[in-house]
């Protein structure tokens, strides 16, 4: 009586444990992700502020050889150390994303072994059909928060990682002039508002077809 009482209270307090430490593994993974991606995005527009100071400068001080070549150069050097700290940025988010997948394929592993010893268990003691199916349902409801965890994981960093976790090649320019139909779209407005180039092909069109007013 007392072997199937701890059995019972083994078989609960394992799949507990598993569940607990899931939690907390991809509760840290993506949080630290998370402060990645937020550094990520201060990086890119503190460096927008800075290259377009620059390029203010520039215009300014463009009759000036001397201080425009400097200026060309602190552009290109500051364009070298914002591609080295965005890049290292990214790494971090690789690695951490990789060491979270691999808590995650343990903690999975020990899921598998740990249903795998039930159903060998309730097969002794019971027979294999009595419990068979309230058995599985109860272990599939645990591989339900598993999967979670893994899509998660993955919606978070499929802009910048590739499935075997390694980061996506891109060209750093895209960063700053997005090629994107959708947000030329949702942002036509604005560049009509300061740059209306079918309002004044619209305006030559009519002086075109009325050339006596």
């Amino acid at each position: 009586m007392n072997e199937i009482l701890w059995i019972r209270v083994i078989n609960e307090v394992i799949p507990l444990l598993l569940l607990t430490v899931l939690g907390v593994v991809i509760y840290r993974g993506l949080k630290r992700n998370q402060t990645l991606l937020s550094e990520r995005e201060e990086l890119l527009k503190r460096y927008l502020l800075f290259r377009g100071d620059r390029q203010v400068r520039l215009k300014i001080y463009g009759g000036d050889e001397k201080i425009y070549l400097d200026l060309l150069k602190n552009i290109s050097s500051s364009w070298k150390n914002f591609k080295k700290v965005y890049d290292d940025c990214l790494h971090s988010l690789a690695q951490n994303t990789t060491r979270t997948k691999r808590f995650l394929q343990l903690i999975t592993l020990g899921l598998l072994i740990n249903t795998v010893r039930l159903f060998i268990e309730n097969y002794y003691f019971f027979g294999f059909e009595i419990h068979f199916i309230y058995t599985l349902v109860r272990e599939l409801s645990s591989y339900v928060l598993v999967v979670l965890s893994f899509y998660l994981l993955r919606n978070q960093t499929q802009k910048f990682l590739t499935l075997k976790g390694e980061v996506v090649k891109m060209d750093r320019e895209i960063l700053f002039f997005p090629n994107n139909l959708e947000d030329h779209q949702k942002h036509e407005g604005l560049f009509n508002e300061f740059d209306p180039l079918e309002t004044r092909k619209g305006e030559d069109g009519k002086k075109d077809q009325n050339p006596g007013e």
